[in-house]
């Protein structure tokens, strides 16, 4: 009895030894799965009508850059204004100048936020140039 008991003992020394670096293995498992669940996404402007409401990153190529008598601007990707396929919207109170925003035409970027429809058509609000990302040629392609 006595040597089942120590080789019980043993059994229960080896198995707490092991089973403490199984559990932080695991648990570092799961926190690098929540991670990635995270991430954000990169996608094409032709994609962006597809990922409503979600936060990503859109990539393309700015067509046209418009601003309103108002002070809003709006960067079209894909297609001039009213068929462009994505659009960052620049409110006029954002503190982001004309100047800084008629710079980006002709350039590709990328715009990080959530995506909105406005009037079926696929944007993102832009309060900071954070936001926008100036990407190589060959990037956005």
């Amino acid at each position: 009895m006595f040597l089942c008991a120590a080789k019980l003992f043993a059994f229960e020394a080896i198995l707490m030894t092991y089973m403490r670096p199984i559990f932080v293995f695991l648990g570092l498992l799961l926190c690098l799965m929540a991670t990635r669940a995270d991430e954000q996404r990169v996608i094409k402007d032709s994609e962006a009508v597809r990922y409503v409401g979600k936060y990503v990153e859109v990539c393309g190529l700015v067509v046209s850059v418009t601003t309103s008598p108002l002070g809003t601007a709006f960067i079209n990707f894909g297609r001039e204004y009213p068929n462009q396929t994505f659009a960052g919207f620049v409110a006029a109170d954002s503190g982001i100048t004309a100047d800084q925003i008629t710079k980006l035409q002709g350039k590709n970027i990328g715009i990080v936020g959530t995506i909105e429809l406005h009037r079926g058509k696929p944007e993102i609000k832009i309060m900071s140039m954070y936001q926008i990302v100036v990407l190589g040629s060959k990037l956005a392609e």
